[in-house]
């Protein structure tokens, strides 16, 4: 469990997804990917609002995660979940790096399979598609 920076107080899940401590107000520092992939093994939702606001976090944090021997479900979660949203908010900014990585690396190929086209753009859509071998 974290501790606040500045009042050393134990923060618990809602202070992190918050980004404030109850204790003394302050702010606290968006998670880094190693924060976010620890996170996500423990079964927080850290990961989806760090999204909106730490996109390049999430990404590192992916690419992280896989690199653990995962489940499948693991893998169904991680499609479904970060990967699909980070598409969709921010499908431009990462389709390139997506279509690389899903030329040079098996499993994130196969985690593609598994995204599904939420509210991506038509382009980064069909760019996914593309890029991944098998849909499951």
């Amino acid at each position: 469990m974290k501790t606040c920076p500045s009042c050393g107080q134990k923060l618990d899940k809602t202070e992190m997804v918050l980004r404030i401590c109850s204790v003394c107000s302050c702010k606290l520092p968006q998670p880094t990917a190693s924060e976010l992939e620890a996170e996500w093994f423990e079964g927080g939702e850290l990961m989806l609002d760090a999204v909106d606001d730490v996109p390049e976090s999430v990404w590192s944090a992916i690419l992280k995660i896989l690199e653990h021997d995962l489940t499948e479900e693991q893998i169904a979660l991680l499609a479904a979940g970060p990967m699909e949203d980070l598409l969709a908010a921010h499908g431009i900014q990462f389709i390139e790096r997506v279509e690389r990585e899903a030329e040079q690396n098996p499993r994130f190929n196969h985690l593609l399979g598994g995204v599904w086209r939420s509210s991506m753009t038509e382009d980064v859509w069909g760019r996914v598609q593309r890029a991944r071998k098998e849909v499951w």
